[in-house]
């Protein structure tokens, strides 16, 4: 099967062909920041994802929270009194 969308149109295709296009030669040394760049732009992994993929992680993730600031009103209320 061909795929070729200019074979039928001669006209275009005569135009496209007269445009050639010369690639200058680019240095492709890496720059002082590169590194950074790519170390800021790099995907990461979620650290939660463990934890939400059960059932029981996501009610400890619900629950911590709550637990958390009781045991914060507590320990100030112990220190105050």
């Amino acid at each position: 099967m061909d795929q070729d969308p200019f074979k039928k149109e001669s006209h275009l295709r005569t135009k496209l062909d007269e445009y050639h296009v010369d690639i200058p030669d680019f240095p492709m040394k890496a720059k002082g920041w590169d590194w950074f760049i790519h170390l800021l732009a790099s995907p990461t992994k979620d650290p939660l994802d463990p934890l939400v993929s059960t059932t029981s992680g996501v009610m400890t993730l619900k629950i911590a929270p709550a637990v958390g600031t009781a045991g914060l009103v507590i320990g100030q209320a112990l220190f105050f009194f």
